[in-house]
């Protein structure tokens, strides 16, 4: 680890064992002296006794076992706890919507070797050879807010109306509202219905 090296401890809130193995494949590569650690939830992480040691979050928060999707809350929460930390959502979930309090975004789908090359740079104190977006949809995200991408979850897994009312807590008439703007955005995109079961196979 060279002097421009600044990372030391890196967490990954993720359930998926092969996105796991990349990431500390990836920071081995780099550096043996950064220590990486595994998360299923943002609770766990919360609870680590020496969190307060981290320098950066990878960060899928697709992998949750809710319904709810509330990136920025999450984040908020993340930061709250952890002063300093840089997080980085490494997901699919932009694709989808916009998630501004991110203070970077990687896709899912890039190979291992750019993903090699976009953490080495997240690993160097320059930020200003770090873009905030590493991703493969630049122009192209649907937009969708918190609310319809949680709706969206809800319907993949088979739950009726009334039961996305409930866990969103709100009335019937607010989840055909979210459910038409969704459609409206997604309507002109001709892998739309195909895209959207990432947002429970991610």
């Amino acid at each position: 680890m060279n002097n421009k090296e600044y990372v030391r401890s890196i967490a990954i809130i993720d359930t998926c064992n092969f996105t796991r193995i990349a990431i500390e494949s990836v920071c081995n590569t780099i550096s043996e002296k950064i220590r990486v650690l595994r998360f299923n939830s943002i609770q766990e992480l919360v609870e680590y006794p020496q969190r307060t040691q981290i320098d950066l979050v990878f960060y899928d928060t697709l992998t949750t076992n809710s319904i709810i999707i509330d990136p920025d809350a999450d984040i908020k929460k993340i930061k709250d706890n952890i002063s300093g930390v840089k997080i980085c959502v490494f997901s699919i979930l932009h694709q989808f919507m916009s998630i501004k309090s991110a203070d970077y975004e990687i896709d899912k789908r890039l190979s291992l070797e750019d993903f090699n090359f976009f953490t080495r740079i997240l690993c160097q104190n320059d930020s200003e050879r770090c873009k905030r977006n590493y991703s493969v949809v630049f122009y192209d995200r649907i937009n969708l807010s918190k609310e319809q991408v949680s709706l969206l979850r809800g319907y993949l897994l088979n739950l009726n109306t009334k039961n996305i009312a409930d866990i969103l807590q709100c009335n019937l008439r607010k989840v055909y509202f979210y459910r038409e703007g969704t459609l409206k955005k997604g309507k002109n995109r001709p892998s739309f219905y195909k895209d959207i079961g990432r947002l429970i196979n991610p």
